[in-house]
């Protein structure tokens, strides 16, 4: 929220200090704790599998958890969350990828078995440019690449793929935005991020944040889906960040639907049940369900049978870092959301 004046950062700092004072410590009184934590970190699922960092006083381990046991991979540990994927590898087994930044942010893939090593994914890494929000899928590869603050390009390449063949460019981000502002006009966007994709055969799932230009105030998130072939692109929901700190977590592709949650990260009126919560669309129908919920939540993932999310970050720690909320951070699985039918125009 860097173009946010200091009026308003004032006014979200009071919003923050408000829903603190006014919220329960855990939101997720609902779900089972299945894994302890003690800093919030976002959540990937595969098969069972859940990948995610986990803190250890420290610093960040990215870890698995599956059948109840809990392991760090063997992975360099670093001072911030992961940006990471679970998927199956060429053979189907559940594998990761993960992008690590020293100097620059490069691929990296790591099967789940024990004794599994971290192999640099060679063929798609470059110099001079990240590439980041990577997810996996028998044997290919979805990620973005940034070339500067305001572009940042998704692909995709096989990982058995000659590194003299250039990566296939997918889907993305269109460079100009239409009506917004009033009166409506059309403003080429800048300061683009992805947080996260999804790969799942064909269809990849994306992620985005961007700043119409010159239009001060809050962001603009999007989930947007498309093909390998660049064939079917569509933009399935949209928002600004309000003062609430409205935020899309996900997305995850599973029986056929695009799934990811509207999160606040602070209390307040920003996430009404009647849109926000988990959100569901039928890549085949176009039809949108929603399981309505008002939460503080930093991660989410979701399986088909089962969501996996974890409270906010001023949950896990009180809003003071060096405080470690034990009776709330976690990792929880809720299973049988009551999924009802919503208009488009309500997540759009």
């Amino acid at each position: 929220m860097r173009h946010l004046d200091s009026t308003l950062i004032a006014l979200l700092g009071a919003v923050v200090a408000f829903a603190a004072a006014a919220s329960p410590a855990a939101s997720a009184d609902d779900g089972t704790r299945i894994v302890d934590l003690q800093r919030h970190t976002t959540v990937r699922e595969y098969a069972g599998w859940l990948l995610f960092s986990r803190w250890d006083g420290a610093r960040y381990h990215l870890a698995t958890a599956h059948d109840g046991t809990v392991r760090d991979l063997p992975v360099p540990t670093q001072r911030t969350p992961y940006d990471a994927d679970a998927g199956p590898d060429s053979r189907g087994r559940p594998s990761g990828v993960v992008s690590l930044c020293r100097g620059s942010c490069d691929l990296y893939v790591i099967g789940f078995d024990a004794g599994d090593k971290l192999r640099p994914v060679r063929n798609a890494n470059t110099r001079g440019h990240d590439e980041i929000a990577p997810t996996v899928w028998r044997g290919r590869l979805a990620f973005g690449r940034r070339y500067s603050r305001d572009k940042v390009i998704p692909y995709t390449k096989r990982l058995n793929a000659l590194r003299a063949h250039p990566s296939d460019r997918l889907a993305g981000l269109p460079e100009r935005r239409c009506g917004v502002g009033r009166p409506p006009s059309c403003r080429r966007i800048e300061d683009v991020g992805l947080p996260a994709m999804d790969l799942w055969g064909r269809w990849v799932a994306q992620s985005w944040t961007y700043q119409p230009l010159n239009l001060a105030g809050f962001r603009d998130n999007e989930i947007r889906l498309t093909n390998l072939r660049r064939s079917d692109t569509r933009q399935l929901a949209t928002m600004g960040t309000g003062i609430a700190g409205q935020t899309y977590l996900g997305p995850s592709i599973a029986e056929g639907h695009v799934a990811f949650f509207r999160a606040c990260q602070v209390g307040g009126g920003g996430c009404p049940t009647r849109n926000s919560g988990a959100i569901r669309y039928r890549i085949s129908s176009r039809d949108y369900q929603l399981a309505g919920a008002s939460e503080a939540w930093s991660g989410w993932a979701w399986s088909g049978a089962s969501d996996y999310h974890v409270p906010s970050e001023y949950a896990c720690t009180d809003g003071e870092p060096a405080i470690i909320n034990y009776a709330a951070c976690g990792i929880y699985r809720h299973s049988g959301l009551p999924w009802r039918d919503i208009a488009a125009k309500h997540i759009r």
